[in-house]
């Protein structure tokens, strides 16, 4: 017994003594041997982009910041983000003072400096822009940049490529490596202060500036600190799982944080000389093919998503106008013969394979629109319908459509020919046939065939495209389509087909009565007991109505009282009402163009803690005064105690960057006055409406802002005299 207590005794002295031992050693251990390494902070270059973006709200995004977020899901990295210009960043990689950079061409040169990867983020090309109101240039006439001043980042790849470009086409130019950021560089495009600029092409903005011609084009990577080939071993493993993940990755991020080539709005000569020989393009269409394309019964004109995409198409080009005029067919079949006849140029819809276009003798231009495909069962098949081993579907006889996505999706059913859609139908409703395969867009206008004969769509999974067909021969045609199918956005054209489906789904009044008999009878009565109480009550309800347009008329008078007490132009209620306005042309496609300026007074606090605040408020008056005489014919608003705003339209729109260089002019004027208040030092901004990029006027007046915040820094960073 004694033995046993002295033997417990001692393993608890030796437990003890144990745990003492591991509580004294487990600060020295290495972090991996105690817990998972928390990861390691990397310093990350940051350069606002088309790749890396910050919007209102400080968030950020962007093809290289995504990317960025891939990497540390694989290496565990802490980012700390380096802010900067491009040309400021890569002297900071070089110096050590950054880890991390991306948007890297590899050179030779580089590889003293900085660390490659052996995997590229992507591939990207570079162009000269020039200022969209360049009247001097000619397409491919080069020789005029001969003398030009064009502007380049300095340190990167596109010096040398643009120095091989202008040696290969014997131009001489005085080249300046820029060192400010991309956006003002462009700017200074735009205001004549260089002749052009060379960037990628995603920094295109048709309003402003124009790519003209492509440079020459390159892998681009992440480059690494030299000091840090720890970094770019993590580097390397991280971007070989991605790839592991998904291979296509990159290309995954350039659709999703691309856009269309700026260089595709222009067509080039060989397009331009057939447009102006071959005038209006003929575009074959088939009828009764809602959502995307009919003939309107009443108008006998085209209606649908193709009617809208056609007018988009029209006007989506910089150096040319598309002329369309649409030709209705009862078939497809029927369409595609009038293709091989000469009597039209294309035709639409269409969802031939590879193949089968070229046993028409025709080419398939790339997808402008796209849509589930549904099957078409019985109602009783519901459930089963995926169980069936051998399947019968219908399909229409001169539609070779329906035949191509059958045998691409569905190979193994077998397929059995009817006349048209409602003799389909009535096979599958009849047991002939298992199910007949309809685009989710269309299944409203067979919706009524359906109920009669108890059948009922299931989705299939499969995504069609739809595509125009055209001749064999018809290389120029295809290029120009192909480059506007480029340009308009696909969410554009599925708002289109939402909204033609939902009007497709509207039924008429004879419709409803015939389905609903019942339902109206109860209607008729209800409305009849309605009509009953309205006349008893006729006499308060027009009391009461007088009361109430008294208050509307009180209440609508009190919201018009737009005009600021100080300065008699329009406050800040009037300029929403006037974005409001905006925004519905826009929305009704109605807009011409327009362009927001923002102003705010830099010297307010100044002279009202010198000579007063009456003396403030004559400083408000005199800039307010100054906006009014330079912008005579635009609406001027104070939005705020010491900013205005002013909407641009018309011919002030077309004058705008003129009109903002005489406002700093007579701006500078005012320096020259005897009394402080009178000294005019407004900062302003100006942002031009750009269908690409602003979804909304509130977009655009967020960038007037900040154009004018950072002609606010600028001012301020600039010695007095130059205020």
């Amino acid at each position: 017994m004694l033995t046993r207590k002295t033997e417990s005794v001692h393993v608890r002295r030796t437990a003890a003594f144990l745990l003492c031992l591991i509580l004294t050693i487990l600060p020295f251990l290495p972090r991996s041997a105690r817990s998972q390494d928390q990861g390691k902070t990397v310093r990350v270059g940051w350069y606002e982009s088309p790749w890396n973006q910050t919007d209102s709200f400080g968030r950020r995004s962007g093809y290289a910041y995504e990317y960025q977020c891939k990497i540390a899901s694989y290496t565990g990295w802490n980012y700390e983000y380096v802010s900067g210009t491009w040309p400021d960043l890569m002297e900071m990689l070089i110096a050590g003072e950054i880890d991390l950079m991306s948007d890297v061409s590899y050179t030779k040169e580089r590889t003293e400096f900085m660390l490659f990867p052996s995997y590229a983020m992507g591939t990207e090309e570079y162009y000269l822009f020039i200022s969209a109101g360049n009247t001097e240039y000619t397409q491919g006439d080069y020789s005029y940049f001969n003398g030009k001043r064009i502007g380049v980042n300095k340190g990167s790849i596109q010096v040398s490529l643009f120095q091989n470009w202008a040696a290969k086409h014997g131009i001489q130019v005085e080249l300046i490596q820029q060192t400010c950021p991309e956006y003002e560089s462009i700017a200074m495009v735009a205001r004549g202060e260089l002749d052009g600029y060379v960037i990628i092409d995603d920094f295109g903005d048709v309003s402003s500036v124009v790519p003209v011609t492509k440079i020459g084009g390159s892998e681009y990577y992440f480059a690494v600190n030299k000091e840090r080939p720890d970094l770019l071993a993590d580097l390397e493993t991280a971007l070989g799982r991605i790839q592991d993940e998904n291979r296509f990755y990159s290309q995954f991020l350039f659709e999703k944080y691309g856009r269309p080539s700026g260089a595709n709005v222009f067509l080039n000569s060989d397009e331009l000389d057939w447009l102006a020989d071959h005038g209006t393009i003929r575009v074959a269409y088939q009828d009764n093919s809602l959502a995307y394309c009919a003939r309107d019964p009443a108008t006998g004109e085209l209606t649908g998503a193709l009617k809208d995409y056609l007018s988009l198409a029209a006007d989506c080009m910089a150096n040319a106008h598309l002329d369309f005029q649409p030709v209705s067919y009862s078939s497809s079949a029927a369409a595609l013969k009038a293709l091989q006849n000469g009597e039209v140029d294309c035709v639409f819809p269409c969802n031939l394979g590879n193949y089968e276009a070229e046993e028409f003798g025709i080419r398939i231009t790339p997808s402008i629109m796209s849509s589930d495909l549904h099957t078409v069962v019985r109602t009783s098949d519901q459930k089963n319908f995926a169980r069936k081993k051998e399947i019968l579907v219908a399909a229409i006889a001169d539609d070779p459509n329906y035949t191509t996505i059958i045998l691409d999706h569905f190979p193994e059913w077998t397929i059995r020919y009817y006349t048209d859609i409602k003799s389909c139908l009535m096979a599958v409703s009849e047991g002939q046939a298992d199910c007949f395969l309809i685009s989710n867009y269309r299944y409203n206008s067979v919706i009524d065939l359906c109920e009669t004969f108890r059948l009922t769509s299931i989705t299939t999974g499969v995504n069609i495209d739809y595509s125009f067909a055209v001749g064999n021969q018809d290389v120029n045609l295809y290029s120009i389509l192909a480059r506007v199918s480029g340009m308009i956005p696909a969410t554009t054209v599925s708002a289109s087909l939402s909204r033609y489906f939902a009007e497709d789904a509207r039924i008429s009044v004879s419709d409803f009565i015939r389905r609903n008999p019942f339902f109206m009878i109860a209607m008729a009565a209800v409305l009849l007991a309605l009509i009953v109480i309205i006349i008893s009550q006729r006499r308060m309800i027009l009391a009461r109505k007088t009361v109430d347009e008294k208050e509307q008329e009180v209440e609508d008078l009190s919201q018009r009282i737009f005009i600021d007490a100080l300065t008699s132009v329009r406050n800040k209620g009037a300029f929403d009402d006037a974005a409001l306005e905006l925004q519905n042309q826009l929305e009704k496609k109605e807009h011409t163009g327009f362009a927001v300026v923002m102003f705010d007074c830099d010297d307010l606090k100044k002279i009202n803690d010198q000579y007063g605040h009456d003396k403030g408020d004559l400083y408000l008056k005199a800039s307010c005064n100054l906006v009014c005489h330079v912008y005579k014919h635009s609406p001027v608003f104070r939005i705020g105690g010491d900013e205005f705003a002013a909407i641009l339209q018309g011919e002030e729109y077309d004058k705008r960057d003129a009109l903002l260089s005489l406002f700093e002019t007579e701006s500078e004027k005012t320096h020259t006055l005897p009394e402080a208040w009178n000294q005019v030092n407004l900062a302003a901004g100006m942002a031009v409406y750009d269908s690409w990029t602003d979804h909304t006027v509130s977009d655009v007046i967020r960038r007037a802002d900040e154009a004018m915040y950072v002609n606010k820094r600028r001012r301020k960073l600039a010695p007095s005299s130059a205020r």
